[in-house]
């Protein structure tokens, strides 16, 4: 799916979904299986990406019309947060070179 068709799918199904809170706060998961995050937002903006020994540039973020999702773009790659619950999310990342990983991040 081209970068256009998933902001398309993440600006179309964002309003379909339930209305979160908010996304301030760390959020952190998939270290067990060696391909973790840990993502820093700011009211609703991404602020900071950590993968693994590296802080990517971000080049954006938006959240979608209901506030159930969340998509940042760095350099090298893009992650599409979804809200599971008020502290859980699942993340569907894709970055250069690599294929397409998703797993649980969590609000610390």
């Amino acid at each position: 799916m081209g970068r256009r068709a998933l902001c398309l799918l993440f600006l179309v199904c964002g309003g379909r979904a339930f209305a979160a809170p908010y996304w301030d706060g760390t959020w952190v998961g998939g270290w067990e299986n060696g391909d973790g995050i840990q993502i820093v937002v700011a009211g609703d903006k991404a602020i900071r990406v950590h993968r693994g020994v590296d802080y990517p540039e971000i080049l954006s973020s938006d959240v979608s019309p209901g506030g159930s999702m969340l998509m940042i773009w760095w350099v090298g790659g893009d992650g599409l947060l979804q809200r599971i619950a008020e502290r859980e999310a699942t993340i569907s990342m894709r970055e250069r070179g690599r294929p397409v990983r998703s797993f649980t991040v969590k609000r610390e």
